[in-house]
């Protein structure tokens, strides 16, 4: 598979996949010039579009970290 290219310097991206209420999500960050991108089902989201996906996500556990 060809590596990702950032849009901005061409660096190489890192891609992390998540799956969030059924929804594939994409971050792509480059370590050369930190630019992160979100991607939702393919399509280009804004960070505030995630943080508003990832609040409304039911919870799968919940643990005390104080025991």
């Amino acid at each position: 598979m060809p590596t990702a290219r950032c849009e901005v310097c061409g660096g190489d991206l890192v891609a992390i996949e998540l799956t969030v209420d059924g929804r594939d999500l994409v971050m792509s960050s480059c370590s050369i010039c930190d630019t992160r991108t979100w991607r939702s089902d393919g399509d280009a989201i804004e960070l505030d579009g995630v943080i508003a996906d990832l609040s409304s996500a039911p919870r799968r556990y919940k643990r005390s970290l104080s025991n």
